[in-house]
């Protein structure tokens, strides 16, 4: 799966005093098999670049080609849904993404989000719960109960799911 940045820019609250060119023509290809590292300072632009991935944010210029999908500033929502389906974001700190009354409830929330019937969504719940390693005690507990290690792991499940 390469992506490709073309001409990518990104502007935060156009049109008003506080303007903001976060990324700046950004031209980018990461090829298939390989790792690659995005770094820099705060404040660089690293967590903008990586939110065009999946379409949390839409460039204001340029396009970018990802799973055979080219986003721009155009994109209709319909479309978003489906790519946002195949790539995942977690966010560096999980409290931002969990939201739920239960763990269990917080995973399941984006397989029914994208269709599945409840019982669907609380065995791909489980499975992704599984895979990270958070045991059924922890099904019934609310998310920002847990430790940091486990709200990272409920976060990282609710993509897998």
């Amino acid at each position: 799966m390469p992506i490709t940045f073309e001409h990518v820019k990104h502007i935060y609250s156009t049109g008003t005093p506080y303007q903001y060119d976060a990324l700046k023509d950004i031209n980018l290809n990461i090829t298939e098999n390989k790792i690659t590292a995005i770094i820099g300072q705060t404040g660089s632009g690293k967590s903008t670049l990586i939110q065009h991935l999946n379409a949390l944010l839409l460039p204001t210029e340029g396009t970018i080609h990802i799973l055979d999908r080219t986003i721009d500033a155009k994109e209709t929502p319909k479309k978003l849904k489906s790519l946002r389906g195949d790539v995942g974001l977690v966010f560096q700190f999980p409290e931002y993404q969990l939201f739920e009354e239960t763990v269990l409830k917080d995973v399941a929330f984006g397989p029914k989000n994208f269709g599945c019937t409840e019982e669907e969504a609380i065995k791909k719940a489980k499975d992704a719960l599984k895979l990270v390693g958070l045991g059924v005690e922890n099904y019934e507990k609310s998310p920002l109960e847990l430790s940091g290690g486990q709200k990272r792991r409920t976060a990282i499940a609710g993509i897998l799911a």
